[in-house]
This record gives C-alpha cells, structure tokens and sequence, in this order.
C-alpha cells in the first residue's frame, strides 16, 4: 500500500510535467505569470486527486510551493547559462521534483526513520552492494580503461571532426550497462543483439585506408568494452 502513494505522486509528477505541459506553457512560464502559477498549481491539484485525501492539504499545498520556487530557479538559472547547458539544468530540475516527491511520501507513509535503517541494509547487504559497485565500475572508470588501453590508436587517427562530441563516451557507457544487466539475468542472447544492433555503424567508405583504420580502432574498443563489462557482470554473478 506504501508503494501505491509513491507511484501517485510519481505519476501525478508526469503528468504535469511531460503529459500536460506543452511547448507554449514552456515559454511562457518564462515570464511568471498565468502559466507558469497554473503549472505549479497543477502539479499539487492532480497529487491531491490521485491521493484521495481529500481532507488533507499538506501534501499538495508542499508539492505547489516546492514546484514553483524549483521551477522559478531553473528560469533564472537557465538565462545565465549557454544553451549546452540546458540538457543539465532539465535533469537537476527533475532530480529535485523527485526529492520533493520522495520527501512528501516519507511524510505520509511516517517513513522518515526508516531512512538509517534502509541506508544501513544498503551498505551491509553483499548482493545490493555488489551491483552497485559494479554498475559504477562500468561508467566512467571502465571508459578511462578503455581509452588509455586505445589511446595509442587514438593518436594515429589524429583529430576526428566526423564525430558527434561525446557521442562514443555516451554509446560505451549504456553498452557496459546493457550488459552488466544482461549478463546479472543470465540474457546472454541479448548482448549477440547488442552486438548486432552496434554493427549499423560506418564510419567511412571501404576503399579509404583512414576509414579502415577507424574502423579497426572502434572495434577495439568496442570488443575491450564488452569483454570488461562481460567479466564484471560474471564476477558480480559469482559473489552473490
């Protein structure tokens, strides 16, 4: 039933802010005036509705300030950041919604001291522990490997100009994810359509020594990711 109240809130959440929020609200929320007040008000309303609460206030009266005065910092951070930037800012918006959103869950379910606890049987529990170590692992730390691994290669190629920035961090990072998963689930099947769903790429045309040697470098680094991801998944398997 705790659950329950926390997937309302959530939901209450997308609602507001994806389903119905569109374009125009966004722009003119920019100006803090009728919707972006209606926007805020939206957001405590419809948790009020799905909580059927319908003597309590609290709740949805917090979820309405906290969204507003959330909201209200992302506009004035946002016109003092470059447009690259908004992709972060969008993401701590909706990283401090879910704060909020978890606060006022505690609050109803009375869950506050069980916070330590859960904490605790997070640090002290082997299997919990272990995929959190390992799904870590293969982020950043297995990419910096991999690229020092690959970095003689990386030089030969000199600068890449034909590359989305970031793009080949990004694609390593979910693919040693992917895996991780798959291979905790014993979906092994599932990393053969990883791999095939990878070979799409091309990167040059076949008569170019440049798009030979590019191409040999990504599958060096794509084969050195996977395997790395492979044996973390296995060794995580094998501790609990």
């Amino acid at each position: 039933m705790e659950i329950i109240i926390l997937i309302k809130l959530f939901f209450a959440h997308i609602l507001t802010d994806f389903v119905l929020q569109p374009d125009s609200w966004v722009e003119k929320k920019k100006k803090f005036r009728f919707h972006f007040w209606l926007h805020s008000f939206l957001a405590g309303f419809l948790s009020y509705l799905l909580l059927a609460e319908w003597t309590s206030f609290g709740v949805p009266v917090f979820i309405i300030i906290t969204h507003a005065i959330i909201d209200y910092l992302k506009v004035v951070v946002s016109e003092k950041r470059e447009s690259n930037k908004q992709t972060v800012l969008f993401f701590v918006d909706q990283i401090l919604h879910l704060i909020v959103i978890l606060f006022a869950w505690l609050y109803l379910i009375d869950g506050y001291g069980e916070i330590v606890p859960f904490v605790e049987t997070i640090f002290n529990d082997k299997k919990i522990l272990t995929i959190i170590v390992a799904s870590i692992l293969v982020t950043s730390p297995v990419g910096i490997i991999v690229g020092k691994i690959t970095e003689p290669f990386s030089r030969e190629l000199g600068d890449d100009k034909d590359s989305l920035s970031k793009a080949g961090l990004y694609i390593g990072i979910t693919e040693r994810i992917l895996i991780l998963i798959f291979v905790i689930l014993g979906q092994y099947a599932a990393i053969g359509f990883l791999i095939a769903g990878k070979s799409i790429l091309r990167v040059a045309k076949e008569g170019e020594v440049k798009g030979r040697k590019k191409t040999e470098y990504i599958l060096i680094g794509t084969l050195m990711s996977f395997t790395i991801a492979i044996i973390v998944g296995l060794l995580v398997n094998v501790i609990i």
